[in-house]
């Protein structure tokens, strides 16, 4: 073989490696490039993966302060109750404190009422005018208040309204009817002041 052939055999060798050479980045290169393509697809997935499971917790995260914030206006509404009950309770415990200490007052008023009125001098008897005056206003006052006289005599006797302290024949009552009213008796609403003090009827 001639030296010129070997010559041109050698440089067309190298010329091919030269190739090669240059084709091996390049695929590199697109290998590489099309594993950044799959990992970029692969973290837009993923983030698209992800949205909904941040919007779900948003909106579980909402529906709690919602479900929070229900519970909140239902104990305050509950509390508001409890303690306009309580002051009510209160109140009426204060008044019939205060009514019953004035019942005293009343029965005073109505002893000194019961005294004859024949027997008294026109001053007395003027006295005795205005006193009954004032028990007058002082009963009307009460009656605002809601006090009222319990209905006793001929009504059967009830533990609820009536305190017996006797029991007596009588020939217009039945058995455990109320005669007489020795104290009387007040409800402040539909509850008990104070019971009537009564004679009751027993005829055997």
């Amino acid at each position: 073989m001639s030296k010129d052939k070997k010559k041109e055999e050698k440089e067309k060798q190298t010329t091919t490696e030269a190739v090669e050479e240059t084709k091996q980045p390049a695929d590199e290169i697109a290998e590489e490039t099309a594993a950044d393509d799959g990992a970029g697809a692969g973290q837009a997935d993923s983030q698209k993966a992800q949205q909904p499971d941040a919007s779900a917790q948003a909106e579980a995260a909402a529906a709690e302060m919602k479900s929070r914030y229900l519970r909140l206006q239902a104990d305050f509404a509950n509390f508001k109750k409890r303690t306009a009950t309580e002051k009510q309770q209160i109140s009426e415990v204060v008044k019939m404190d205060v009514l019953q200490n004035i019942l005293p007052v009343i029965d005073n008023f109505e002893r000194a009422l019961q005294v004859p009125q024949d027997s008294l001098s026109d001053e007395l008897k003027s006295f005795v005018d205005g006193y009954t005056m004032i028990y007058k206003q002082l009963m009307t006052v009460l009656e605002k208040e809601g006090v009222t006289k319990i209905d006793a005599v001929g009504k059967p006797f009830d533990p609820n309204y009536h305190q017996a302290v006797m029991r007596v024949p009588s020939d217009e009552y039945d058995n455990d009817v109320v005669v007489e009213v020795l104290q009387e008796g007040y409800l402040l609403g539909d509850k008990t002041l104070r019971p009537a003090m009564v004679k009751v009827a027993f005829n055997g």
